[in-house]
């Protein structure tokens, strides 16, 4: 659908509305987290932002006069069988970047023995919510909403702008964010499309965290730690980020395909 241009604004301030609070959300949540020193950060941070972003889709929602199948959120036949695609898909995206990494021979995994059954389940806890948080934030209510008005490629594009500016303002460096978070965006956010849902792109999310955490790539402290030949650290760096651009721009294409049959059903 085409729009006038004039028609295009009013989607589009909600939308960034809608950014400016769930980001606001993001903050409440990150100081309850540190008001509650004993407990997870994942988990606070998680469920306090899962439940703030549910309340601020909500009532945009009714602002809007829509319902939450309107923008994916609908429990409906094979909801469970996507999510699961999602997982086997993300867990075989990590095991290709695992693979093209080790592959240099100046990398290797040592087991941290701190991380027990209790640690993991946490982490698979704690790293769902987070993931839910930004599907929720970002895949649900902001994409559905900018489809009609700016089409997948324009929605998908102002998405993922705001995307790369959370990470970046959340401590990651601008390329990590702009390559690694954007392209991590627009992957998720084309299976979201092909799927007109989040279930398919929650799954490949978390599995994408999860197997990051156990292979030591958020802060070392997964079940196993990355340990790295000093002297090729930068080749190092410079392969993973090529292997990991090169992995999500053919699951980028193959979602697109996917896309493009969705219309035609």
């Amino acid at each position: 659908m085409n729009l006038p241009a004039t028609g295009r604004w009013k989607p589009l301030l909600h939308v960034l509305a809608f950014f400016l609070l769930t980001a606001l959300a993001l903050v409440i949540a990150s100081i309850v987290a540190r008001q509650l020193p004993g407990l997870p950060e994942e988990l606070v941070i998680g469920s306090v932002g899962v439940m703030l972003t549910m309340l601020l889709t909500a009532t945009f929602l009714l602002r809007d006069g829509k319902r939450f199948p309107n923008i994916g959120l609908a429990w409906e036949r094979g909801t469970t069988k996507r999510f699961f695609l999602g997982l086997l898909i993300g867990f075989i995206l990590v095991a290709l970047h695992l693979a093209a990494v080790a592959s240099n021979g100046h990398v290797s995994w040592v087991r941290n023995p701190e991380v027990d059954i209790a640690g993991i389940g946490i982490a698979v806890i704690g790293y769902g919510l987070l993931a839910l948080r930004e599907e929720l934030a970002f895949r649900a209510y902001p994409l559905r909403t900018l489809l009609p008005p700016f089409g997948a490629v324009g929605a998908q594009v102002i998405v993922m702008l705001v995307f790369v500016v959370e990470h970046r303002l959340g401590g990651a460096s601008w390329s990590t964010a702009a390559f690694g978070s954007g392209l991590g965006a627009l992957v998720l956010g084309m299976a979201a499309l092909a799927t007109r849902g989040i279930a398919l792109p929650l799954g490949i999310h978390l599995a994408w965290n999860l197997g990051d955490w156990a292979r030591g790539g958020k802060g070392g402290n997964g079940p196993w730690s990355m340990q790295i030949d000093p002297a090729h650290s930068a080749q190092i760096d410079r392969l993973a980020m090529t292997a990991y651009v090169a992995i999500m721009v053919s699951a980028l294409l193959g979602l697109m395909l996917v896309y493009r049959r969705s219309l035609r059903a």
